[in-house]
């Protein structure tokens, strides 16, 4: 964990810095692995409790990260769409981490 942030936090703010932006859709992909196709009926899919475990995980964090200024929001880019992108600070972060993450 780095500068008190969770490995959530870490991995989205990675991703971010990789891709330049992120929708909610790409997180869900890279981090629980969801499927586009099940996307349109994902609670029956995956599960009620994980589907909104994930949601909710993912709210706190974006929340989080958004507070401490490391990221940007961009909200109703299409229906039911959310990105981020990083603020000059979460772009330091993100470096960062990956700086350690290649010491380990």
């Amino acid at each position: 964990m780095s500068k008190g942030i969770s490995d959530l936090q870490e991995e989205i703010l990675v991703s971010c810095l990789e891709n330049g932006f992120l929708s909610t859709q790409d997180i869900l992909r890279r981090v629980w692995a969801w499927e586009p196709q099940e996307w349109g009926s994902r609670k029956a899919t995956i599960g009620e409790s994980e589907y909104n475990a994930a949601h909710a995980s993912l709210s706190r964090s974006l929340t989080r990260l958004w507070l401490r200024g490391l990221i940007e929001y961009w909200k109703n880019l299409t229906l039911y769409r959310t990105g981020i992108t990083l603020t000059p600070a979460g772009e330091t972060l993100a470096r960062a981490i990956l700086a350690e993450g290649q010491k380990k």
